[in-house]
């Protein structure tokens, strides 16, 4: 809307052309050759456990940790508790360093769902990629969207071009040179926005007109000091049981089963590095904080500064425009430049993590098996190129169909998304790890899992708990089916 919109600027302008030519430079410098599918889709498993770590970072953090976590304490009935979530995220990766890191690695895998194959069978490996396709799309598509709304808001230029150019960079950052490429344009862009966190942090301090405590007072009188939520409603979204419960077994799946993460962690060169990035990861969880602290102040100033009565009555609708509003109407051009730099790299880093694992998931899944079975490796490179462009297409167009649910904040959207289908396949992963499960009970305790999410949904229940309660559904109905109707085991390939 033209209400949000100041001129952008040639500085601005300049700014983000440079550091974007930069980054997309480095990435065909450091792009390695690429002479076979291994060195594609796993970086010859050849990477530094930090630079993988730090692609972790950048890929989970996304531009919605800079734009909706500050709208999450600025919107109505908004306050801090969403910090009690990453402690769940810090567990989560935990269970993720001990339970599934060593199991990968000594398979010899390219994803969870070769995994999935090998001790459940290949029906069961197929439903688990069919589960990912169905998630990533949701998530990944409100991704994408909530950069696209950055650049917008700021640039003044409409959704639709906003997010055909992050298609674009992101598209041909993952085509010149698969995930190796991918993780040190991740690794440089975590840096851009980690410093950019903390530049958002101490410009938005520099601009409270008046005494921390004063500020403080502000935040109280307005209810967003509030930090624990110690409450048992399971309708209540963040509470503390839902970080130390629900939130780490969300954080754990997004490890062990989104191929958008767990495709990093395979390009360790052992499991006791990729451990150590895993862990490493944790540490993303500082930027949370930040930005949580940036939304406090947001509040203070905007109390004391009130905004436009229809800028207002936009923010009510979508919150999330609030922080990319305030650097291009409070902060001076060149310094904004920098700051919408730092979210943008947030954005990308993130989509094109995603088209190189739904390209890897698609040439494993579809087009081997069932397409073309005998090819060579440079075959199914090119293959895979094509995969990712098709992949950036159909992203673009769910980010654009996702924007008229964006009223209630895309944090919470991207959340809800994949949470119908990813506790069914953290599900599958565990009974993979037991050794456990037959393709008909894996079957039925899918659907069974889906259709208690649904139910969970229609009650109102915070959507953190599906991902524990639909893993716990499929494995329950997978197990008694088995004791039930026994039947032989898939052996291990």
């Amino acid at each position: 809307m033209e209400t949000t919109h100041v001129q952008f600027g040639w500085i601005n302008w300049t700014i983000l052309i440079v550091i974007f030519a930069a980054i997309t430079l480095a990435g065909h410098l450091l792009r390695g050759k690429n002479t076979g599918m291994r060195d594609f889709f796993l970086g010859g498993r050849s990477i530094p456990w930090w630079a993988v770590g730090g692609s972790i970072i950048a890929t989970q953090a996304s531009a919605l940790t800079f734009i909706s976590v500050p709208a999450a304490v600025f919107m109505a009935g908004g306050n801090l508790t969403y910090l009690q979530m990453t402690f769940g995220f810090i567990l989560g990766n935990i269970l993720m360093a001990y339970i599934f890191v060593k199991p990968y690695y000594e398979a010899e895998i390219y994803s969870p769902y070769d995994f999935i194959g090998n001790r459940l069978g290949n029906n069961a490996s197929q439903l688990a990629r069919a589960l990912f396709f169905g998630g990533a799309i949701l998530s990944q598509g409100v991704r994408l969207l909530s950069t696209g709304l950055l650049l917008s808001v700021v640039t003044g230029l409409s959704l639709q071009l906003c997010v055909f150019i992050i298609f674009v960079f992101s598209v041909v950052w993952t085509l010149t040179g698969g995930i190796k490429t991918v993780i040190w344009t991740d690794v440089i862009q975590a840096g851009i926005f980690i410093l950019g966190a903390l530049f958002c942090l101490f410009w938005t301090v520099r601009m409270l007109p008046g005494p921390l405590e004063r500020i403080l007072a502000i935040a109280d009188e307005q209810a967003k000091l509030v930090l624990f939520d110690f409450s048992a409603d399971p309708r209540k979204t963040y509470t503390l049981w839902v970080g130390l419960l629900g939130s780490s077994i969300f954080q754990l799946g997004q490890n062990a089963v989104d191929q958008v993460s767990t495709q990093r962690i395979m390009c360790c060169r052992s499991y006791r590095d990729a451990r150590k990035a895993v862990m490493f990861a944790s540490t993303g969880t500082v930027l949370s904080l930040i930005m949580l602290t940036v939304g406090i102040v947001l509040v203070a100033f905007y109390v004391i500064n009130p905004l436009p009565a229809d800028v207002a009555e936009l923010m009510t609708r979508e919150p999330d425009r609030i922080f990319p509003y305030f650097i291009v109407t409070r902060i001076p051009q060149g310094v904004s430049g920098l700051m919408i730099a730092s979210l943008f790299a947030a954005g990308i880093s993130t989509l094109d993590s995603a088209l190189a694992a739904l390209s890897q998931t698609f040439i494993a899944g579809v087009y081997r098996p069932y397409i073309r079975r005998d090819a060579d490796e440079r075959h199914y490179i090119t293959i895979s190129r094509v995969a990712i462009v098709v992949s950036g297409v159909f992203l673009s167009l769910i980010a654009l169909g996702l924007h008229s649910f964006a009223g209630k904040g895309l944090l919470q959207l991207g959340f809800i998304g994949p949470g119908f289908v990813f506790g069914a396949l953290l599900g599958i992963a565990i009974l993979a790890l037991m050794r456990r499960g037959s393709w008909p009970g894996i079957v039925i305790g899918t659907l069974c899992s889906v259709a208690a999410v649904f139910g969970l949904k229609q009650a109102g229940v915070s959507f953190f708990w599906w991902y524990p309660v639909g893993a716990i559904v499929l494995m329950g109905v997978a197990l008694a089916h088995s004791l039930l109707i026994p039947v032989p085991q898939a052996t291990e390939s």
